[in-house]
């Protein structure tokens, strides 16, 4: 029904924001990391959104990505995976994190979402081959050569969180793929936080 809503952010919660369509707010859940992401932004904000239909409810999930959106509703698709946990999942681990996960068996990592339990984990590594074959993982030199990671592991030292920092690494890399300082780096990725 819906695929992108275009608004300006009115007000937030910890787990929604409402976005504001010539006089209409529509009420869109989604990541903390993306309600941190649009915040202050004062220019027009597009999310991708995908309208859950429940017995008693109409919920609206926004992503900032098209990919996001797809894996979100990807992820619906698995047994015992409904839409908070699904959030939590795209909330706290980054796609390129969760496909090697699968590829991998890692059920440790898979274990440390919340709301994601051994048997969960069990479950997630069967039924997430299929989705993980229409969503290839797209390993950036951020998260695989050592200045990446010694740049992603500052950015954590300093406060930043684990996803925040791996995406603002991969943001300043992409950017300025010439670069090779790691101080450099550390400074384009703080730059891509702030």
């Amino acid at each position: 029904m819906y695929d992108y809503i275009i608004g300006n952010i009115n007000s937030h919660s910890k787990e929604s924001i409402t976005v504001e369509v010539n006089g209409i707010g529509y009420k869109i859940f989604t990541t903390t990391a993306t309600i941190a992401h649009v915040l202050d932004r004062s220019e027009l904000t597009k999310f991708y959104i995908s309208f859950i239909v429940r017995e008693f409810s109409h919920s609206l999930y926004g992503f900032l990505t098209r990919s996001e959106r797809d894996l979100f509703e990807g992820l619906l698709n698995i047994s015992g995976i409904g839409p908070k946990i699904a959030l939590a999942m795209i909330g706290n681990i980054l796609p390129e994190q969760l496909f090697k996960a699968v590829a991998e068996k890692d059920m440790a990592t898979l274990c440390k979402i919340p709301g994601i339990g051994k048997k969960t984990a069990e479950r997630l590594l069967i039924e997430l081959k299929d989705i993980v074959t229409t969503f290839p993982c797209q390993e950036t030199s951020s998260s695989t050569d050592p200045i990446g990671k010694d740049a992603v592991s500052a950015l954590i030292n300093l406060g930043y969180s684990q996803m925040t920092a791996q995406k603002a690494v991969k943001q300043a890399v992409s950017k300025h793929t010439c670069e090779t300082d790691l101080s450099r780096i550390i400074a384009l990725a703080l730059q891509e936080v702030s």
